[in-house]
């Protein structure tokens, strides 16, 4: 069960508003307390599956282009969203794409389409593609690793009572904090 903190996001927005370095040292030290839970994520994610990807990208199933598997950065920061206090994220390496399409490939609300959608090129004329079903290989290949969310999802939900945890304890220090300085 998630636990929101009520009133969270005003709170943030009044300690950015006044409380600058206040604010600063907050997400500084949320992060410091988080990432090592998820910098440990970050390097299974890195080494089990691009050991299990080796294979399959002598056998052609990968490219070199931008939406190749380069490993993942997993970040996390602080937010003032209406819910999230705190946001974990990962991306592809080297600028490339491929994590987010591999976590995500497979959620499919239809079936996919035999030809791209068009659009309209700045020179003359319409473009479009016949999809040539390579999407459908990679999801196939990554069945083995699981459903979608199969690698940042997955890890983060397991460890999600531990991040909750240290992100109230974070926040219950700062409230003292802050009421110390009101008070």
């Amino acid at each position: 069960m998630v636990e929101y903190v009520r009133g969270a996001r005003e709170v943030l927005q009044e300690l950015r508003q006044y409380e600058p370095e206040l604010f600063k040292e907050l997400k500084k030290n949320m992060r410091t307390d988080i990432n090592p839970i998820i910098k440990p994520i970050e390097s299974q994610i890195n080494s089990a599956v691009t050991s299990q990807l080796r294979g399959v990208r002598k056998a052609g199933m990968f490219h070199d282009g931008r939406s190749r598997w380069s490993g993942v950065t997993v970040s996390s920061r602080v937010g003032t969203g209406l819910k999230q206090l705190v946001w974990i994220q990962g991306k592809g390496k080297a600028s490339t794409v491929g994590f987010e399409y591999m976590e995500l490939a497979g959620i499919r609300r239809r079936p996919p389409r035999p030809v791209s959608k068009g659009w309209n090129e700045t020179g003359i004329g319409w473009r479009s593609y016949i999809v040539s079903g390579q999407g459908d290989g990679m999801i196939e290949m990554l069945k083995r690793f699981g459903k979608p969310g199969r690698f940042l999802w997955k890890r983060v939900i397991t460890r999600r009572r531990e991040i909750e945890g240290k992100v109230l304890d974070i926040a219950e220090g700062y409230n003292v904090k802050v009421n110390r300085k009101l008070g």
